[in-house]
């Protein structure tokens, strides 16, 4: 059956047919592509703000574990890394820190973990006077610090001292044990 004028003719659907038109699926299609592109780099946005985030706190326990082994372990001393963070003392089930911050280097969540003496640091223990066995000499002061593995998971690096207090770079940067280029984080 056709309708219309004989120049323009067309043809109905019959009507025990029924679904979409390839021209109406080409435009969902193509509306959803454009939501998409719109929601891609929030949804990015979001995830990086998360990662920060995660980074903050993990910087905030590494600090406590550090506080745990210098009252007990390091005799007012501090560890130099994760590694010895993760050693259990003699005689205990637990260690300092557990996984997966259990060695420097050790990236969670996109951004890198590491714990180094803070400069200008001397030891006050030597290793093998620590109570876990710890690899490394017991320091007068650290840093913990977290950059991004890559800028897909993070743009800003941050850090913790001996006394608590945050450090950042906007840039992402590895952070050194002379906090060289960071500014206080709130």
């Amino acid at each position: 059956m056709t309708t219309g004028s004989p120049h323009f003719a067309r043809t109905e659907r019959p009507t025990s047919q029924s679904g979409f038109t390839l021209i109406e699926l080409l435009i969902v299609v193509a509306m959803i592509a454009v939501l998409a592109t719109i929601a891609f780099p929030i949804l990015l946005r979001a995830r990086i703000t998360s990662n920060e985030g995660v980074a903050v706190a993990a910087l905030r326990t590494i600090h406590s574990a550090e506080a745990a082994f210098a009252a007990t372990c390091g005799a007012g001393g501090y560890a130099q890394s994760l590694d010895d963070l993760a050693k259990k003392p003699a005689g205990t089930t637990a260690a300092f820190i557990m996984d997966p911050y259990n060695v420097n280097g050790v990236i969670v969540n996109g951004y890198v973990a590491n714990v180094m003496p803070s400069n200008g640091s001397s030891t006050l223990l030597p290793a093998a006077e620590t109570c876990n066995g710890a690899a490394a000499d017991a320091m007068t002061g650290f840093v913990a610090e977290r950059h991004p593995a890559s800028p897909s998971t993070g743009v800003r690096s941050f850090a913790i001292d001996t006394q608590g207090t945050m450090y950042m770079r906007m840039d992402g940067v590895t952070i050194d044990d002379a906090l060289a280029g960071t500014i206080t984080f709130h």
